[in-house]
């Protein structure tokens, strides 16, 4: 085979392996424990396509939606008696063992932006931060209003000891009926300083 041949059925080989590899990536929703990725600490967001990072828990529905501008939403669902009382078992957000070392014996603030969903609306919402052996911030509730608002706490991070055990945040509208649902736009986590 010639040179003026071979050389450019190679590279045409070369580039179709490449495609077929990055192939299953394409257009995948990002997922796994929240992450700082080495970035600034002092202020983590999660919005975008990155709230699909939520774990269900429990019997919860979580789902990525859009709004009428394009703008990605987490939608958050549960019936009523139906998650446990730990974050972990209803809808939360892990965080990766960089995030948890970062905010290990911090003072921390998390805010959720948020409001009830148009159809069975929550009126309420529930927040919760939490270090799985050390501890947890308790259900922080929250009354919600018709339009997407801030809702804040403020929790003192244990200090880590022994293996990472990963951090959670858990996120769930009140449902004393029925079924209730949230429609979550932005987290924030911020750290204020070493834990007083």
């Amino acid at each position: 085979m010639r040179d003026k041949v071979f050389f450019p059925l190679a590279l045409l080989l070369a580039v179709v392996m490449v495609l077929v590899a990055i192939w299953p990536g394409i257009g995948r929703l990002p997922s796994g424990p929240v992450t700082g990725d080495g970035a600034n600490y002092e202020r983590i967001t999660i919005e975008g396509a990155y709230l699909n990072k939520v774990l269900a828990g429990g019997d919860a529905i979580t789902e990525l939606v859009r709004d009428k501008s394009g703008t990605y939403l987490l939608y958050i669902r549960s019936d009523a008696e139906t998650l446990g009382p730990d974050p972990e078992e209803g809808p939360h957000f892990r965080l990766a063992s960089d995030l948890e070392q970062q905010f290990s014996g911090m003072h921390i603030r998390v805010t959720v932006r948020m409001r009830p969903a148009d159809t069975q609306g929550a009126m309420q919402a529930k927040l919760n931060y939490s270090t799985g052996r050390s501890g947890d911030s308790g259900w922080q509730t929250f009354d919600l209003v018709p339009e997407f608002s801030d809702f804040s706490f403020e929790y003192n991070v244990p200090v880590r000891t022994g293996d990472q055990g990963y951090d959670y945040l858990g996120i769930r509208p009140v449902v004393p009926s029925k079924e209730r649902a949230i429609l979550v736009e932005r987290i924030m986590f911020e750290r204020l300083g070493p834990a007083g």
